[in-house]
């Protein structure tokens, strides 16, 4: 992409700056160090804790495949990223054990419910030891809770929803297919990665399926393999922005970059239209370039999920939330703990609210 731009606008020059890890510790350093570069790659999810650093730009919504992409990148109700990428979650199928049990093809437009879901993973489980056949992963609350109507947070972000009846159910339903037997236990589990298990055979619907695996499905073969929309439109979605630096020397270039990258239907077509593709692109004009990735995979799927759901619910103050969230994994069953699912997600969402309310 960088290469398109300056081809396009030789009087720019752009050094492009890769880190693979701690990406954010390192971004911070670089802020308070007066290192920071021109423009920024950012998800909605941690936008938040590094808006201070950001110039608010202008951008028109309507450029966008989904108003909400800009809704993302904002705060307040002003923009301080572009809407660059989109990874949301889309459910992956293995098509052999739909055949092999009988179970009619999902469709490919719309969710299955929660119930069909449980129900067709209870028809792929089967045998035991180191050659069971499970109906899915072990499920991630992150993705179910939408997925039965709940949220994390209310609509101005300001209280804690982890209370309400459709979170709990969610919790519920996790500890019910771990009691069930349709995904593997916690020992199980440990130390496995089950991405390997789908691809092995073992599990049908793997639910956590994110746009990054896509480039290892090239590399797959003699699988027979699908994608369908998340059960009850659960799933969220992670949008990645470029932002400006307030502390740039180099500002109108820099936006001349950002709107290249973010509105240029050509440059939305190289990054979201090959393999090694890791999102949906942001321009509905660019999408079918994703989509044919895979002609006879259903890649229309991610583009409907970038469309359809959630964005990720941000926080300033992340860090000490998920601290408190913890107490899910370590104290109900979801995890480790045997306390109930309806006594510990109330008590979480209050120690929640109280961080919002300082």
């Amino acid at each position: 992409m960088i290469d398109d731009f300056q081809t396009n606008h030789p009087e720019i020059k752009v050094e492009n700056q890769w880190i693979q890890q701690d990406y954010l510790t390192k971004l911070q350093t670089m802020i308070a160090g007066g290192t920071v570069p021109d423009v920024i790659l950012i998800s909605g999810g941690d936008l938040p804790g590094f808006a201070n650093a950001f110039q608010e730009l202008q951008v028109n919504a309507s450029a966008f495949s989904s108003p909400s992409l800009v809704e993302a990148m904002s705060i307040d109700g002003k923009v301080y990223a572009a809407p660059f990428i989109i990874k949301p979650k889309v459910m992956a199928i293995n098509v052999d054990l739909f055949e092999k049990n009988n179970i009619p093809l999902p469709s490919k437009t719309e969710p299955m419910t929660t119930e069909q879901f449980d129900e067709i993973a209870k028809k792929i489980t089967s045998g035991e030891g180191s050659s069971k056949i499970y109906g899915s992963e072990p499920l991630w609350l992150g993705n179910w809770i939408y997925a039965f109507g709940g949220r994390y947070y209310n609509d101005d972000l300001s209280q804690s929803e982890l209370n309400t009846p459709e979170a709990i159910a969610a919790g519920e339903y996790i500890v019910s297919t771990k009691q069930a037997g349709i995904v593997p236990s916690d020992s199980e589990k440990q130390g496995q990665n089950m991405m390997n298990w789908y691809l092995g055979g073992r599990i049908g619907m793997f639910t956590d399926f994110g746009p990054w695996y896509i480039p290892q499905m090239a590399d797959t073969e003699g699988f027979n393999w699908d994608l369908v929309p998340f059960p009850g439109n659960g799933g969220s979605k992670e949008v990645d922005g470029l932002a400006l630096s307030k502390d740039s020397k180099n500002p109108e270039a820099a936006k001349t970059f950002i709107e290249y990258l973010t509105q240029n239907v050509e440059a939305q077509k190289i990054i979201g239209g090959d393999k090694s593709a890791y999102g949906v692109p942001v321009l509905a004009n660019a999408a079918e370039a994703f989509e044919q990735i895979y002609p006879d995979k259903n890649l229309k799927a991610f583009v409907l999920a970038s469309e359809n759901q959630h964005n990720q619910e941000a926080q300033k103050r992340t860090n000490e939330i998920n601290n408190e969230m913890k107490a899910i994994d370590d104290l109900t069953p979801i995890g480790i703990g045997t306390h109930d699912v309806k006594e510990i997600f109330p008590q979480v969402a209050d120690k929640i609210n109280q961080i919002l309310r300082q």
